[in-house]
């Protein structure tokens, strides 16, 4: 969005050139990246704490991990998904396909990391997803970004 924004504005404001640059964009990606979650990191744990969101922990590790591990909340995926993807909407250029084809994968295997987590959660078991449907639900993601890829993109062959 700030992308096509900003570089719609460099007739007027030559200074504004430097948003061309993708690895300036990319330092700015971060940095926003960074700070939403830093944002709303903390305010998602609590709450993920207090509605106690948590994963029943695997009993064949060692002791030490259990004690640790118990009560911490799950989902922190959501987190990053988050700051992924506000930062690639506001700094890249969303004209181009493989900008979508990003933001379909991320929230395709966010969705299924919330499956997993969710029957963690519902089942009190540690084993979520069978590994199986895991593998599948990737390879299915990965045959529709194939499929979007060759359909959709400029490559020649």
């Amino acid at each position: 969005m700030l992308f096509n924004l900003l570089t719609s504005l460099i007739e007027n404001y030559s200074f504004l050139n430097v948003f061309k640059y993708l690895t300036f964009r990319t330092g700015l990606s971060v940095i926003t990246s960074l700070i939403v979650v830093f944002i709303i990191g903390g305010p998602l744990i609590k709450l993920f704490s207090e509605k106690m969101i948590t994963g029943p922990i695997r009993q064949d590790g060692p002791i030490d991990h259990i004690i640790k591990k118990s009560g911490t909340p799950t989902m922190g995926g959501v987190i990053i998904i988050i700051g992924i993807l506000s930062s690639t909407l506001l700094w890249a250029d969303l004209t181009n396909v493989y900008i979508w084809t990003l933001v379909f994968v991320s929230l395709s295997l966010a969705a299924l990391g919330l499956l997993d987590d969710i029957l963690k959660i519902r089942l009190n078991n540690s084993a979520g997803l069978k590994s199986r449907y895991k593998f599948f639900g990737q390879v299915f993601i990965s045959v529709i970004t194939l499929f979007i890829l060759i359909k959709y993109s400029e490559h020649e062959y």
